[in-house]
């Protein structure tokens, strides 16, 4: 009786294994993603909820915005119209971007509270171009002037 279980559980992982080659020489023909973790200071983003809180920067409040920042801040060279909403949990979304030098997936997180700001904590790099994409290093997303006309 093990060996019929054995048998059949050896022909369900071969089958399932011929079946996922297919999906994974997709992705290998695809350029190489990096992913990037940026460094999130929780005593800055506690600030920056209780400024949001108090009606300033009302624009940490949308993923997209926050996305669009945290490339920009890193070095990306991308637009507002360049960034789109992917999908939105309650506390977790997935934004994606482009620019001449890459694609961007960022991951944006509610860190502080359940309805807070986003914050970006993460951004997938798939370089375009054999030149080098943004560097994206860990940093972390500060104000920006273009942004400035969101802000009270």
């Amino acid at each position: 009786m093990k060996i019929v279980v054995l048998l059949l559980t050896a022909a369900i992982v071969v089958s399932a294994c011929s079946k996922g080659n297919d999906a994974t020489k997709t992705v290998q023909s695809k350029k190489p993603v990096r992913i990037v973790k940026l460094n999130v200071e929780m005593v800055e983003q506690e600030k920056l909820q209780k400024a949001a809180d108090s009606g300033y920067q009302p624009w940490r409040n949308n993923p997209v915005d926050v996305a669009q920042a945290a490339l920009l801040n890193s070095g990306a060279a991308v637009q507002i119209k360049d960034c789109s909403l992917v999908s939105e949990g309650a506390d977790a979304a997935v934004i994606a971007a482009s620019d001449k030098k890459g694609e961007y997936r960022v991951i944006c997180k509610r860190l502080v509270k359940s309805g807070g700001i986003w914050t970006a904590t993460e951004v997938e790099v798939i370089d375009i171009t054999d030149s080098t994409a943004p560097a994206l290093e860990g940093t972390s997303v500060h104000d920006h002037a273009v942004h400035s006309e969101h802000s009270r």
